[in-house]
């Protein structure tokens, strides 16, 4: 049963008082529901301190900023740390943000961290998509499944986006024709994202050179103008990107539908559906053609190429393997 944060932290509190503390947890739960959260509080608790994240034995792993991946080197990193002396004679944590984007050899450098844990540690993995990691790796943790104590309101691009995405799986699942249609509406919703940001720094750029055109000598308001298109592209990428991960947390949560780890009463209608026309690895290869998405998008690949081969992989036919 998912546990609300505090109800999970009152459960890890009564195991740590009858000391029965486990040195390896894997936190899940959708976006939102309060992970890295929990986290935080159990070292908190454990270690009675208000500082978490500055604290010198709180260790935090997360997917590097370009690639969205955990590299062996961060694994090892934390592995090193935790063998070495608590600062404080407490308790030391390592937590790692987004487990399931760890690469193979990051997972198998876990795998042994998890076979011998260092002395007086805790070690946390957070996902929203449990199924991705090694089997290995997940028998050797205390699943905690975490649920959200509202239901997040999506942005009006991913909610709008989304209603499509069910509709198009109902029309024509798992096919070639529904994954392009889908390819072109997300496209079609970036053209939207950039225009309105476009728009925006058009009016202000226009604004501030009605303002500022008889007080400068011109250098101002070119600098201004070059400041604004890089603010344009960084704000574009960061809305798609956000755009990708609505469609990552609607796959996960299919995921945890069909692997049986979400109530059906709490899925959508359109979401049960789908994760009912696939497997739970199958589920997990679609999922992991987003994943891919980000990483080549982050590698600057032509955008609408990207999207569409992933798009096809993600909402096409299943795989044959």
């Amino acid at each position: 049963m998912p546990f609300l944060v505090e109800e999970a932290l009152r459960y890890l509190v009564r195991a740590k008082d009858g000391g029965r503390l486990p040195h390896s947890y894997l936190i899940t739960g959708a976006d939102g529901s309060g992970k890295r959260d929990l986290a935080r509080k159990f070292f908190a608790e454990l270690n009675q301190t208000a500082a978490v994240e500055s604290h010198p034995d709180y260790h935090l792993v997360e997917p590097e900023s370009k690639s969205r991946r955990i590299l062996v080197e961060q694994i090892r990193q934390l592995e090193e740390s935790l063998r070495m002396k608590s600062r404080e004679g407490g308790w030391k944590f390592g937590v790692v943000v987004d487990a399931d984007r760890m690469m193979p050899q990051a997972s198998n450098a876990f795998l042994k961290t998890l076979e011998e844990p260092p002395l007086k540690s805790i070690l946390c993995l957070l996902t929203a998509v449990p199924e991705a990691l090694l089997e290995t790796v997940q028998s050797r943790c205390i699943r905690i499944s975490l649920r959200m104590p509202v239901v997040p309101a999506l942005d009006p691009a991913g909610d709008a986006f989304l209603s499509i995405v069910a509709r198009v799986c109902r029309e024509r699942p798992n096919t070639i024709a529904g994954a392009l249609t889908l390819a072109r509406a997300f496209q079609d919703q970036l053209q939207s994202i950039r225009a309105a940001i476009e728009s925006e720094h058009d009016e202000k750029l226009s604004e501030e050179t009605e303002m500022y055109r008889q007080r400068t000598d011109g250098r101002w308001l070119e600098r201004e103008e070059e400041r604004l298109l890089v603010l344009t592209e960084s704000r574009y990428v960061k809305a798609r990107s956000r755009l990708i991960d609505c469609l990552m947390e609607w796959f996960a949560e299919a995921t945890r539908f069909q692997s049986g780890a979400q109530d059906a009463s709490s899925a959508k209608p359109e979401i049960r559906q789908f994760a009912e026309q696939n497997s739970v690895p199958e589920l997990l290869r679609r999922y992991r053609a987003l994943v891919g998405l980000q990483e080549n998008l982050s590698r600057n690949i032509q955008e609408a190429l990207a999207i569409e081969v992933a798009f096809i992989e993600a909402f096409g036919p299943a795989s044959d393997k």
